[in-house]
């Protein structure tokens, strides 16, 4: 979680605190989503990644913020994964992306 300096002060100068746990920290990022603040969102996630029971949401949110911060190659990997724990949904913006992105270099 130290490796989240800006978002850790944005959250301790606005509400007070910081999120405990990785449930915690993913609700943090949905607001950082919500909010459009797509790089927060990505660095907020993190903790979320690294637990079974929010990896699957975890995973959805960082795909849609690295396509929003133009990442394309971040975001195709992001949504592979996403795919693969189960959100199908994620099929359609990753051929977007591909369509749109011929000249993208996929792993």
């Amino acid at each position: 979680m130290d490796d989240r300096p800006a978002v850790k002060d944005a959250l301790v100068s606005r509400i007070g605190f910081c999120p405990k746990d990785a449930v915690g920290w993913l609700y943090a990022a949905r607001g950082f989503y919500k909010l459009r603040n797509y790089r927060a969102t990505i660095e907020a996630v993190v903790p979320a990644l690294r637990n079974e029971r929010t990896r699957r949401e975890a995973q959805h949110l960082l795909a849609f913020a690295f396509y929003y911060t133009n990442q394309l190659e971040a975001a195709v990997a992001a949504f592979s994964k996403s795919i693969n724990l189960g959100n199908d949904t994620d099929w359609q913006p990753l051929v977007e992306i591909c369509l749109d992105n011929p000249e993208l270099k996929l792993i």
